[in-house]
């Protein structure tokens, strides 16, 4: 139900004119505030140069990377290659158009109304021109609600950009690993075939078993076998970052310069909490979607004004005359309680939505800083200790050997242990490295500092 007033005065002709270009001029709306999402990502990800927005698709098969491909040209190859990163800033590009919407008056309602008398005589004209109160009264709101899901999209982008570069880290880091240990395991299967001739020649000589044949048989099967398996890792994790650099057909034969992550600047475990709660994207877009909805909240009190209009009317018989009018809902069924009972639902929502934020977001530094102390720790006392003293071992026996003490058997045997040494060696700087980059994703991005071996 609706109920209009009218309050008609005479007025001239040229009056409407004037009054209807005063609404029009009215509509001119401001520009949305600048927000540069590729600065944020230059940033986030310590790029020379923003990533840019492409309008046209990314291309099937990107450039070539170079032949020497350090993590840092990787990192900036996947981020201008993904179109997940361009999704997101599609979505940006979107939220920035409804920003500027927000801040568009809504355009004024002219309603021409012709009217013959059935005996003859002057056209009756009846003109009005209105716009949507609701639109008007809201107006602030709408601006306050688009800007802050322009800041969540943002922070979406930005979120999509780390994952990106966490992503890329570590599928370059277990090509880098793979690589190392397929060369380890490649000398293992060697120093067993080596030493299973050896214990082959002894058993035709009548000096050994056969169960210490058959056990190196099944030593060097089982060395084969794992040798096998790290060369499939290998080229799983390089068709993964083919595919990252935006090459799934490309080459997979790059030449990865940087080093395992196995030695950083920690900094204390409270000082990277409070670092990750205040720059974490994660946290940011939900604050502003909360922001976004707390304003929803607010403009669903005047939900029962839809349709509500204030205009001027007009009418001519024998002269022309104009009044102000004004059309409003009467809310005697639907006062907007509904709306407004489900817009504070979803707020809330919200509120609980950032709560569980937070708390991953400090479970993830916590876990991902406990793990790296623990792995810094244990990869150095592996290089410090267990390596020098296999090392030490592999000497000694080396030394037996060419005094003609022993035979070649126990330098093959500690050789073997060198090169498990080295193998678990390997694999802890792997899980240290991959510790690192979750802590670094964890905190936010590019807040750690990664230290020489020899530190």
């Amino acid at each position: 139900m609706k109920f209009t007033v009218n309050n008609l005065i005479p007025i001239n002709c040229r009056h409407i004119t004037a009054l209807a270009l005063i609404a029009l001029v009215g509509c001119a709306a401001p520009e949305a505030s600048p927000h540069n999402t590729a600065e944020q990502i230059q940033s986030a990800a310590s790029l020379a140069n923003a990533i840019q927005f492409h309008t046209n698709a990314l291309p099937a098969e990107a450039e070539p990377a170079p032949n020497h491909l350090p993590l840092s040209v990787a990192l900036e190859s996947a981020l201008r290659q993904s179109p997940e990163l361009q999704i997101a800033l599609s979505r940006v590009r979107a939220a920035q158009a409804d920003a500027r919407q927000s801040r568009l008056w809504p355009n004024p309602v002219l309603d021409i109304v012709l009217r013959v008398p059935e005996g003859g005589g002057r056209t009756m004209i009846e003109t009005g021109l209105a716009a949507e109160l609701t639109q008007l009264l809201q107006r602030p709101r709408r601006i306050s609600a688009a800007d802050a899901r322009l800041r969540a999209a943002s922070a979406s982008a930005v979120t999509a950009a780390l994952e990106m570069m966490h992503q890329t880290q570590q599928t370059y880091f277990d090509a880098v690993a793979a690589r190392q240990e397929v060369a380890l395991l490649a000398q293992r299967a060697a120093r067993l075939n080596e030493l299973l001739k050896i214990f082959e020649v002894r058993l035709e000589a009548g000096e050994g078993t056969q169960l210490d044949v058959v056990s190196l048989q099944a030593e060097l099967a089982t060395a084969n076998l794992d040798l096998r398996e790290a060369n499939r890792r290998i080229q799983t994790a390089q068709f993964a970052l083919a595919h990252l650099l935006g090459q799934p057909r490309g080459r997979t034969d790059w030449k990865l310069a940087t080093p395992l992550y196995t030695q950083v600047a920690l900094r204390g475990e409270r000082g990277a909490i409070a670092h990750g709660l205040r720059v974490r994207p994660e946290i940011q877009a939900e604050r502003w979607q909360l922001a976004a909805l707390e304003d929803a909240q607010a403009l669903a009190r005047l939900t029962w004004l839809e349709g509500a209009a204030a205009g001027l009317d007009t009418e001519r018989a024998s002269d022309w005359s104009l009044g102000p009018s004004l059309t409003v809902p009467l809310p005697l069924f639907d006062n907007g309680q509904a709306s407004h009972a489900r817009a504070h639902a979803q707020a809330i929502a919200a509120r609980h939505r950032l709560t569980q934020c937070t708390r991953q977001v400090v479970s993830e530094i916590r876990e991902a800083h406990h793990a790296v102390s623990e792995l810094i720790s244990t990869t150095r006392q592996a290089r410090t200790q267990l390596l020098p003293l296999h090392g030490q071992r592999v000497a000694l026996a080396r030394q037996v050997f060419e005094a003609g003490q022993e035979d070649i058997t126990r330098l093959r045997l500690a050789e073997l242990d060198h090169l498990e040494a080295q193998l678990e060696s390997l694999r802890l700087q792997h899980q240290t490295a991959r510790a690192v980059l979750r802590l670094d994703r964890a905190t936010g991005g590019s807040t750690l500092e990664i230290e020489n071996e020899s530190n």
